[in-house]
C-alpha cells in the first residue's frame, strides 16, 4: 500500500461545478491537455538516446494523443472558443498547474540523488517512480471525471483516456517490482505527489470560489 491519499470527494465537487460552467469546462479541459502533454514531454525527455524500449515509447504517444483529444472536446462545448493555447488565462489552477508535474520531479530526482544513484539511474527510476505516483492519481480523477459528465449529459468524452490511464498504471506497477526497494521509495513520491495534488486543487478550489463571489 502506498502513501497516496485520495482526493475524491473534492475532485467531485469540483468537478460538478465545472462541468454546469462551459467556461469553466473548457479550461478544465485545456488544464487537463496541458498537464497529460507536459506528461509525455517528461516521458520523452527521460528518454536514453539509443537504449529505448517500445513500451516508453507508446507511454509517450498515447499521452501526446490524450493532450490532442482533450484539446479536441474543448470544441464540443465551446465551438468558438479563443483557448488555443497553454497560457495560465487559458488554465484552472494558475501557476500550481505550471509546476506540478515539474516539482514532482524535481523533489523525486533530489530523493534519488540521496540514495547514492549513479545519473543514469536516477532517470530511469525517476520516470518509473513519477509516472506510477500520476498515474494513481489519473486512475482516480478520470473515473470520477466521467461519471460527472455523464450524470450531466456532456457531450465531453474521456472514457478512451481511462483505459489507457488503467494500463499504464499496470505497466507502471510491473516496472516497481523490477525497480531495487521499489515500492518502498514510490511510498515517497507518492507523499510528494498527494501535497502537490492538495495545492493544486486548493489553488483551483479558492479561484472558483472568488469567481462565484464576484
Amino acid at each position: 500500500m502506498t502513501s497516496f491519499t485520495s482526493f475524491a470527494k473534492q475532485l467531485e465537487q469540483l468537478l460538478t461545478t465545472i462541468v454546469d460552467s462551459n467556461a469553466l469546462h473548457a479550461k478544465w479541459l485545456n488544464t487537463l491537455s496541458f498537464l497529460e502533454n507536459c506528461g509525455a514531454r517528461k516521458i520523452a525527455a527521460c528518454e536514453h538516446p539509443t537504449l529505448v524500449k517500445k513500451e516508453m515509447l507508446k507511454h509517450a504517444a498515447e499521452e501526446f494523443r490524450h493532450a490532442h483529444h482533450l484539446k479536441r472536446q474543448i470544441e464540443r462545448i465551446s465551438p468558438h472558443s479563443i483557448i488555443d493555447t497553454y497560457a495560465l488565462s487559458f488554465m484552472l489552477g494558475g501557476t500550481s498547474t505550471l509546476h506540478y508535474l515539474t516539482a514532482l520531479d524535481l523533489n523525486t530526482s533530489r530523493y534519488l540523488k540521496t540514495l547514492g544513484l549513479p545519473k543514469h539511474s536516477i532517470k530511469e527510476a525517476s520516470y518509473l517512480l513519477v509516472t506510477y505516483a500520476i498515474e494513481l492519481r489519473a486512475d482516480e480523477l478520470y473515473p470520477i471525471y466521467d461519471a460527472v459528465l455523464r450524470k450531466a449529459g456532456s457531450r465531453v468524452a474521456v472514457k478512451s483516456i481511462l483505459l489507457e490511464e488503467k494500463e499504464h498504471l499496470n505497466e507502471m506497477q510491473e516496472g516497481l517490482k523490477q525497480l531495487p526497494s521499489g515500492f518502498i521509495h514510490a511510498e515517497h513520491v507518492c507523499r510528494i505527489e498527494s501535497h502537490l495534488c492538495k495545492k493544486w486543487l486548493d489553488t483551483i478550489q479558492s479561484k472558483l470560489h472568488t469567481s462565484v463571489q464576484q
